[in-house]
């Protein structure tokens, strides 16, 4: 007998990674307002509510999308988020409170969450053009434009201030 189940095509994998991404999103909007929190730098604090205002558009961008596709998002179950968070209280925890070292723990998780985040757009980027989705294109790549420039700040902060002090 034929197995008659439908199996999973390029647009299913394309929207359980929104789904994934969208899930992620939610969660690290916590993350970041406990490490907003917990930051010492004037500029790292100034970065990380900035990534909370930006997490917020992505959200919106991402809520739109899975809209145009008829998914409200529930679905995404995204795991890396709580090991990601887990090691950033594990983090905090362990460092004195205002140190410059707790400064270089928060912008070193932070930086791999940007690093995920940026892998995830990138990936759905791809996949929404060779999917031929135009329009849901130019706002995943907005987004992914948003974490790449987010990423660069925080390296300038660590390089230029956060760093040094942490010596």
């Amino acid at each position: 007998m034929k197995d008659i189940r439908k199996r999973p095509g390029l647009e299913d994998f394309f929207l359980n990674g929104l789904e994934d991404i969208y899930d992620a999103e939610r969660k690290f909007m916590k993350c970041f307002a406990a490490l907003g929190i917990a930051a010492g730098h004037e500029a790292l604090v100034e970065v990380l509510l900035h990534n909370m205002r930006t997490t917020q558009k992505h959200l919106g961008h991402l809520s739109a999308i899975m809209d145009r596709f008829e998914r409200d998002g529930s679905n995404g179950k995204c795991e890396i988020v709580g090991c990601l968070t887990e090691k950033a209280s594990c983090m905090i925890r362990d460092m004195e409170t205002g140190s410059p070292l707790r400064d270089v723990a928060v912008i070193c998780l932070v930086q791999v969450i940007q690093h995920y985040k940026i892998a995830c757009y990138g990936n759905l980027m791809s996949l929404s053009a060779e999917l031929g989705h135009h329009k849901v294109k130019i706002l995943i790549e907005e987004c992914l434009v948003d974490e790449k420039r987010t990423d660069l700040y925080l390296t300038e902060i660590a390089r230029n201030f956060i760093n040094p002090s942490a010596k």
